[in-house]
């Protein structure tokens, strides 16, 4: 049984050893000094003697080499780095890896090297492929939903002055929506924040009686994550507006964007501002999903979400982390 009292550098050294992660010291100019057993079965390396003394970052793809040789600079300097990267086994078994890296200092504080902790990740990669691949099928599929009714309101329409101006008006917000899902296609993983907050509120800015101003500074990037959480409180507040507010019964609707903090305190605020020409006169209903979806999806990427009620329409704030 371990106990504080037992713990030595021998018993220390055990744990390493035990480890289910792979763990390698490295020395200070970048050649591996040692792995653990464990480490070695899940690189399949049957024979240590082989590597050792050999360069660390050589052991990888060329293409993940930049990425380690970073790591280890930045390791040196003090900081701990942790990346991802895809590195075979030594009997060419495909494998995604999760590694830490930390610089090892010496009693006297000098650099004497490194340890490496390396977590195989293949299956939690796999199953991300797979939903980014279901998630681009959906967006696919969405897309031929939004054309194919655009279509049939166009045909309803035809022949009918009315109907065919309300098919436009219709038919240009659905686009509108439709290009939302453009923004985010292929591997695109930055979008400008101004353009997205357009795209979302375009189909309602011509609203009758509606008056939908945005503020919002250009050479805002967002993230996919974080357009994913924006597009859902914005998409939420203007269903609601449709039904209760300004965009249904006319009024006007502020929406201000922008940056505040710096570094790792750098977030996104966003105000919607909403003055209805009809009296407030509910303000949430039982069994409403809505606010419950904000709430999970702000709580999941560590933002905040908040409305303050007003006689003639309130006034609500999403604060979001930016990722880095």
């Amino acid at each position: 049984m371990l106990s504080r009292a037992e713990l030595s550098p021998e018993s220390l050294s055990h744990v390493l050893e035990q480890s289910t992660d792979c763990v390698k010291l490295v020395d200070p100019q970048g050649n591996l000094l040692w792995m653990n057993p464990n480490g070695l079965c899940a690189m399949e390396i049957e024979d240590f003697d082989l590597l050792s003394g050999q360069e660390w970052v050589a052991l990888w793809p060329e293409d993940a080499r930049p990425v380690i040789r970073s790591a280890l600079a930045d390791a040196s300097a003090g900081g701990v780095v942790r990346l991802e990267a895809f590195c075979p086994t030594a009997k060419g078994t495909p494998r995604w890896w999760e590694v830490s890296l930390s610089a090892v200092r010496a009693p006297d504080g000098e650099h004497a090297g490194y340890i490496s902790i390396s977590r195989d990740v293949s299956q939690l990669h796999a199953d991300r492929e797979a939903l980014k691949i279901l998630l681009s099928e959906m967006r696919h599929r969405l897309k031929n939903s939004f054309a194919m009714v655009c279509a049939m309101l166009r045909t309803v329409a035809r022949g009918n002055e009315t109907h065919t101006e309300f098919a436009s008006d219709m038919v240009a917000r659905i686009s509108a929506l439709a290009t939302a899902q453009t923004l985010f296609d292929g591997d695109t993983d930055q979008s400008d924040l101004h353009e997205l907050l357009s795209t979302l509120i375009l189909p309602f800015r011509t609203a009758q009686g509606t008056r939908v101003e945005l503020d919002c500074a250009a050479s805002q990037e967002v993230d996919r994550r974080e357009a994913d959480v924006i597009s859902l409180v914005v998409g939420e507040l203007t269903v609601n507006s449709t039904k209760h507010g300004a965009i249904g019964h006319g009024g006007s609707i502020a929406l201000d964007a922008r940056t505040e903090g710096e570094g790792l305190e750098t977030r996104h605020v966003i105000v919607w501002q909403e003055q209805s020409d009809r009296p407030v006169v509910a303000r949430s209903r039982s069994g409403g999903q809505g606010l419950t979806l904000i709430e999970r999806i702000c709580a999941a990427r560590g933002g905040t979400f908040s409305i303050e009620w007003q006689d003639s329409g309130l006034a609500a704030m999403l604060s979001l982390p930016r990722i880095a």
